[in-house]
């Protein structure tokens, strides 16, 4: 008799620069796959990869081959051009009305444009392009609806796909009061389209773990206890709020980091994270439960900014991943391993 494959499902939470935690744990994770089989890309042991915000952008990477260990370089060589030092104060009072977000995206822009464009041949890739399933939560705000872009493995999708790869990658990383909303137009072979104020998934789905096991159960048909879901998150901030703190004003919530999107944004990875606990505890008593492992780092309330960008940070996250590597290495093998 045949044995039962499991169907493997990788999600990366969002996190902005705190990325690099889960790069690096991919990265090892990469290697450690090549000893047994040096040919397969990491995209190759996974059936379908969700990522939000800066997971999109790992995602997205990793399902266009690129080597995570390459992935993980591009956070710690670009951390000050995609984040640099916070000016805000310095302009005139009467200007800071005028600024719609504290980072330009420009330059994060560009960076995902040539880094994904090396990975395929110098053209840029659109989402077509991409060597497995993927699913990339951000929110439309043009309409006021969320959305998953999607490579295409159903039959209904027919336009996400014709989209560039580094526009996706941007609509879900567009976190608001860091970025502003992404709005751009495309037109290639498989046709065009406009997409208008686009911003992070991470608003409804930074961990967007239970993305995935909805679109392995309803649409690719998968049963779900044949599901193994290796979920990475960017880091448990527990944005600590005491008794004696009091804001200045409503811009100590926003400038110059953003502590009311940082908590929203931590808060939704922690109920989700509950939530497929609830659902792999309630689904065990009907014989139905999948297979699930989180990897997280508990920051115990000394919180890394979402977009710091010192070398001192850099380092503390380059030593989280290689840690959490360390510690849980040999589970993670396992896990990849259960057939």
């Amino acid at each position: 008799m045949k044995e039962k494959k499991q169907f493997k499902i990788l999600s990366i939470d969002g996190g902005g620069i705190r990325g690099l935690i889960p790069a690096k744990v991919l990265a090892d994770l990469e290697e450690e796959l090549k000893k047994v089989e040096p040919e397969k890309k990491l995209y190759e042991h996974f059936d379908l990869i969700c990522g939000t915000s800066t997971g999109a952008i790992l995602a997205i990477g990793i399902a266009l081959g690129i080597p995570t260990r390459e992935l993980a370089h591009f956070y710690e060589e670009n951390a000050k051009t995609i984040f640099p030092r916070f000016v805000f104060r310095c302009l005139p009072r009467k200007s800071r009305a005028f600024v719609n977000a504290i980072y330009s995206n420009k330059k994060l822009l560009k960076k995902l444009r040539e880094v994904y464009a090396k990975a395929n041949d110098g053209s840029d890739p659109l989402l077509n392009d991409l060597r497995t399933n993927v699913c990339i939560p951000t929110f439309n705000g043009n309409d006021g609806a969320i959305n998953v872009l999607k490579t295409k493995h159903h039959p209904e999708y027919r336009r996400d796909f014709k989209m560039p790869a580094y526009h996706a990658a941007m609509s879900s990383a567009s976190a608001p009061v860091y970025f502003p909303p992404h709005s751009f137009q495309f037109k290639n072979e498989f046709g065009e389209g406009t997409n208008i104020n686009m911003i992070d998934g991470g608003v409804f789905a930074n961990n967007p773990s239970l993305i995935g096991i909805f679109e392995a159960t309803d649409k690719l048909g998968i049963p779900i206890a044949d599901i193994s879901l290796l979920s990475l998150g960017t880091g448990q901030g527990k944005q600590i709020i005491k008794r004696s703190w009091r804001p200045k004003n409503v811009f100590d919530w926003l400038f110059p980091n953003p502590k009311l999107v940082d908590l929203v944004l931590d808060t939704q990875a922690q109920i989700t994270e509950q939530y497929v606990l609830f659902l792999q505890r309630a689904l065990e008593k009907t014989g139905q439960a999948f297979q699930y492992l989180r990897i997280q780092h508990d920051m115990k309330g000394d919180n890394i900014e979402l977009n710091a960008s010192k070398k001192k940070h850099i380092d503390r996250m380059k030593a989280i991943g290689e840690e959490l590597s360390k510690n849980k290495m040999t589970e993670i093998l396992k896990f990849l391993n259960t057939k």
